[in-house]
């Protein structure tokens, strides 16, 4: 029966049902989710997918763990919402929400005054995130998003929430952990820094690319996802901890003019300084932009479609420690 909260069985029980909201401009909406109860005690972990519409490996990889999590393993309580950006899913709208056009990883952790997306971060962060003992947001890459596989963990939180989300990321074990910690201005809102915000560690996991559903990268997530419960507490016994290399922050490119962008790199490339990235050019052929890298680092992630707007995002460069930078 749809509710306004995830509603949870007894111990030993795997419960499927849908969200529903009171709120007026989410009405005809309801979310899919599952809830695992374990019959030993434990902390209560959260996983959501399908924060944008057409990141169909994290979808997978949240289904295939909500089919696959046998109850008599999970230690306390699990709760998997495999799409949340709900109207972008139907209607394959990539990177936002079609209803108002705005992102839903920048507006956690959400206002219940605000338009549709607002709205529905709010509804989410409230009912499935603020109430865990720990969080993982599954992403992976868009319909136009080429990426290597990392992580995202808030580097600014308290002391044991920093601590405990590293823990998290160097279980899941993907190739690279950025440690965020915007500064002023800077692009927020996203789940994980909302969920550390208010004492909830957490990551936000990306695999896969170009809105295509590949079974190795559903994998990857679903067993990183697997190791993260076993750090959290969530699942019996210790799991192996593959680690991770830590980067610090993003520097993302964005282009000045509109055009046909033409990446030099690609998702997963080490970066020098001063090294060329990219270009721009206007579609008469002239060069508008040339793209040169401010520091070193690793290609995260970049933009395959050849055409851009004016400010748009083109690559996303996650930065070396100091040491590895003097390396």
């Amino acid at each position: 029966m749809p509710s306004t909260t995830p509603r949870y069985g007894a111990p030993g029980e795997r419960v499927q049902d849908t969200l529903v909201s009171d709120a007026p401009l989410l009405a005809g909406y309801s979310w899919p989710y599952t809830t695992i109860v374990g019959h030993q005690e434990g902390p209560q972990m959260t996983i959501i997918a399908g924060i944008h519409g057409c990141e169909y490996v994290s979808i997978h990889a949240a289904m295939r763990l909500a089919a696959e999590l046998d109850p008599a393993e999970v230690h306390g309580r699990v709760l998997i919402v495999p799409v949340v950006n709900l109207p972008a899913y139907w209607e394959r709208t990539p990177f936002v929400c079609p209803i108002d056009g705005k992102n839903p990883n920048r507006f956690f952790p959400g206002d219940p005054g605000g338009t549709f997306t607002d709205v529905l971060a709010d509804f989410i962060f409230t009912t499935c995130i603020a109430p865990s003992g720990a969080f993982i947001d599954l992403h992976g890459g868009d319909m136009v998003e080429a990426l290597t596989p990392f992580a995202i963990v808030a580097a600014d939180a308290a002391p044991e929430v920093v601590a405990r989300s590293r823990g998290l990321a160097e279980a899941f074990g993907l190739s690279y952990t950025v440690n965020s910690r915007p500064a002023p201005g800077q692009i927020g809102g996203m789940t994980f820094a909302a969920a550390a915000s208010v004492g909830v560690p957490g990551l936000i996991a990306e695999a896969g690319g170009i809105g295509q559903l590949t079974m190795q990268d559903v994998d990857l997530l679903v067993n990183g996802t697997r190791r993260a419960m076993h750090a959290a507490g969530n699942l019996h016994g210790a799991a192996a901890v593959p680690g991770t290399r830590y980067l610090e922050e993003f520097n993302w490119f964005y282009t000045t003019n509109e055009g046909f962008w033409i990446a030099d790199v690609r998702a997963g490339d080490d970066i020098q300084v001063g090294q060329q990235v990219g270009r721009v050019l206007s579609l008469t052929g002239e060069v508008l932009e040339t793209l040169i890298a401010p520091a070193a680092g690793a290609v995260l992630f970049l933009t395959t479609s050849a055409a851009v707007k004016a400010q748009g995002l083109l690559l996303g460069l996650g930065l070396w420690p100091t040491a590895d930078k003097e390396a």
